[in-house]
């Protein structure tokens, strides 16, 4: 199966086809290309009507039609071996994205969080998330590779690897589930706080106060949400702990009956949760658009395969990275709070990097001298 999957990949990288393979938790791996490279685009309020679409939103989406990747061609990949002629049916279309001039430095990170700090002690702000990129040396020809690879490594996270001309190619393992959808049933994540994985303690409650608080936040603020758009049916489960790599995080569960509401509507009214955000959400964001150097494009927004008619399972696109001609731009953020330092946000970050880059590094490594 594997060397199917990378073939397949290999194939629409090669072509520059518009595509997504993916792989939610327990679910095959799947495929999904454009016979045309250009994208469709769906206003909102008509994502109910859609069926085995890739849906990907930006972090500053502000209600704007989505685009989505067609599934003209399907595979999913098993136990038997998949017929891929298909594919050579489909044409791309060759874009090139310009790469960042450099990686955040330490320096103007720590300087960065210092400044949400001091708007938070003033009130502006009760959380803030700040990123940071860091450019690495890519080859383009490991990207199939390296899908494979983090099938692996995270069985509990989507792992998505897409091209379209407007958004290059992005490649992601995100352990942070936005909603799982099925009839009129909604289960959303809050996952918030971040510990070594070493050093994380297995009860909630033996957390540090400002992993609780952040999690307490992005729990609440999807509990508001819900409530706002009228829903009454809520249960909450949890905080638990989960592992994701070399970090650990705190989880609540949110189920919710969505009777006579869409789950457009459900989405919107949650996300950007403060999570990836922060509270209040049109403070943060625009504390973000003034102060983040970079564009984050598909980093914190989310993505995933949209079936109205049956499973739709959304992810908030972390742990992700923009593969460019030859290099890749990692993505990498932390939640500032008043309890924050930021010397240990700057650490934060470099430990949820540490995945991609000890996998770009084995990649390297493992390639033919020139």
């Amino acid at each position: 199966m594997s060397q199917d999957i990378r073939d397949a990949i290999g194939h629409c990288l090669q072509e520059s086809l518009t595509f997504a393979a993916f792989r939610a938790p327990g679910q095959p791996v799947t495929l999904w290309a454009q016979r045309d490279p250009d994208l469709d685009h769906v206003e909102p309020g008509l994502l109910w009507e859609l069926n085995d679409a890739f849906v990907m939103a930006p972090f500053m989406h502000q209600g704007e039609r989505l685009p989505i990747i067609r599934a003209d061609v399907e595979l999913t990949f098993g136990d038997l071996p998949v017929f891929q002629d298909h594919l050579h049916a489909c044409t791309g279309q060759r874009t090139n994205f310009p790469a960042p001039t450099g990686s955040t430095t330490r320096e103007a990170y720590e300087q960065l969080v210092s400044e949400a700090i001091a708007a938070i002690g003033r009130g502006e702000l009760e959380k803030v998330v700040l990123s940071r990129i860091s450019v690495e040396p890519l080859d383009r020809a490991a990207l199939a590779e390296l899908f494979v690879q983090a099938l692996d490594a995270g069985p509990d996270s989507l792992v998505a690897l897409m091209h379209t001309p407007d958004h290059g190619t992005w490649l992601g393992a995100s352990p942070e589930r936005l909603v799982l959808a099925e009839e009129d049933l909604a289960r959303l994540d809050a996952l918030a706080g971040t510990c070594p994985i070493k050093e994380a303690p297995d009860s909630p409650e033996e957390w540090g106060p400002k992993e609780r608080h952040e999690q307490v936040l992005v729990t609440r603020s999807i509990v508001e949400g819900l409530l706002d758009m009228g829903l009454k049916d809520i249960h909450i489960t949890g905080p638990e702990v989960v592992d994701a790599g070399p970090v650990a995080h705190l989880l609540t569960r949110i189920d919710a009956d969505m009777t006579g509401h869409s789950l457009d509507e459900v989405v919107f009214a949650v996300h950007p949760t403060p999570a990836v955000c922060g509270r209040p959400r049109q403070k943060a964001r625009a504390f973000i658009a003034d102060h983040e150097p970079q564009d984050r494009g598909l980093y914190t927004g989310f993505w995933g395969p949209w079936r109205a008619d049956g499973r739709t399972e959304l992810f908030v696109n972390i742990r992700c990275l923009q593969a460019l001609s030859d290099s890749a731009v990692l993505h990498i953020g932390a939640g500032i709070t008043a309890g924050s330092e930021p010397a240990r946000e700057w650490e934060e970050t470099a430990r949820k990097a540490e995945v991609w880059l000890k996998a770009l590094e084995a990649a390297r490594l493992a390639s033919p001298p020139a």
